[in-house]
């Protein structure tokens, strides 16, 4: 691939059964020398009601524990970082702006972007307002709106402007800029309690853009319904359960 491809992306999964840092480290350094520009390396996440799920609740399957998953995180940013890559994304590394994911950027930016095809989601800003789409699920029910409507969405619904600012917020955190204070002013964050977090070592200090520290992004997920709980509960609420 990189011999025929101007770019070339690797996505790879660790914290798996039986993996040792020394064997994460040695996949790693291979990957790279492959020549990617672009590493997408994901932990290992276990969803419920899969076999994945009701293998590890057998003790078939042995995960590592939190400690030494968080250890391989940090060899991860040690690792890429040496090699020349930017963790610009929590998961996502690049050598490089150029190299950065242009088409995921837009969801982590919160741009507009269509949802084409069964069970695709969509949002749009129409009038000013954040609009959420979701296609019909079944391609027999998304042809046939299509067909008679002209769109295949099963669901179109817009958002208050607290749920906007909650996407922005889960998805614009995960980016080592941050995302714009102006873009949460619906969650009514609490100053003190942004400050709190910054004295905490979790977020960076910055008047404009929120963005999580090295160790806050440790604790991403946490640290994201902390910060709705500053403002407005039942968006912590929300965002707690979609960690």
């Amino acid at each position: 691939a990189a011999r025929h491809f101007a770019r070339l992306s690797v996505d790879l999964i660790y914290a798996r059964p039986g993996q040792t840092l020394t064997d994460w480290r040695a996949e790693l350094s291979e990957v790279i020398r492959l020549g990617p520009e672009h590493i997408s390396p994901y932990q290992l996440t276990i969803e419920p009601g899969t076999a994945f799920d009701r293998a590890v609740a057998r003790g078939q399957m042995l995960l590592p524990d939190e400690d030494l998953a968080a250890d391989f995180y940090d060899l991860t940013q040690e690792v890429l970082t040496e090699a020349g890559f930017d963790a610009y994304e929590v998961s996502n590394h690049a050598r490089g702006p150029a190299a950065r994911a242009q088409h995921n950027l837009v969801y982590w930016q919160g741009q507009d972007y269509v949802g084409a095809g069964p069970g695709a989601h969509g949002r749009l800003t129409l009038a000013g307002q954040r609009v959420a789409t979701q296609g019909y699920l079944r391609p027999a029910d998304y042809i046939n709106a299509v067909d008679q409507t002209g769109l295949g969405f099963r669901s179109r619904e817009t958002l208050s402007p607290g749920q906007a600012a909650e996407e922005r917020l889960l998805a614009g955190l995960r980016l080592s800029d941050g995302v714009a204070f102006a873009d949460l002013e619906a969650l009514a964050l609490r100053p003190d309690r942004v400050a709190s977090f910054v004295r905490d070592g979790l977020i960076v200090e910055d008047p404009v853009y929120l963005r999580a520290s090295a160790r806050g992004r440790l604790v991403l997920n946490h640290l994201t319904a902390r910060l709705a709980m500053t403002g407005d509960a039942e968006a912590a609420s929300r965002l707690g359960s979609a960690s």
